[in-house]
């Protein structure tokens, strides 16, 4: 199981309407710390973890294996997880292999 807390992180402030300073503030961190967990740079530490999951009122699990954040409104954001599974899962070699049975 892929972990993707770093675009979990990003959909979860952008849907609460929070800027990263925003974020930031109400998880005692700065600015840049958040901007760097969006960008997968770092990864915060477990109790860190934790206290966004609490913050967002969700499981863990989900906050890092996205489980339930599918439901994605922002079309950008939702194209680049779309992008991020057809080339990661490599669904387009699995789909160039399969035959064409319109017969």
């Amino acid at each position: 199981m892929k972990i993707i807390f770093a675009e979990n992180l990003l959909v979860l402030r952008k849907e609460h309407n929070l800027s990263q300073e925003g974020l930031a503030n109400q998880l005692f961190v700065t600015r840049q710390t958040i901007s760097k967990w969006e960008l997968g740079e770092v990864t915060p530490d477990l109790n860190k973890i934790q206290s966004i999951a609490e913050f967002f009122d969700l499981p863990v699990e989900n906050l890092l294996f996205g489980d339930s954040i599918r439901n994605i409104e922002d079309p950008l954001i939702k194209e680049s997880v779309i992008n991020q599974e057809w080339n990661g899962k490599r669904l387009w070699q699995e789909w160039q292999m399969k035959p064409i049975n319109n017969f």
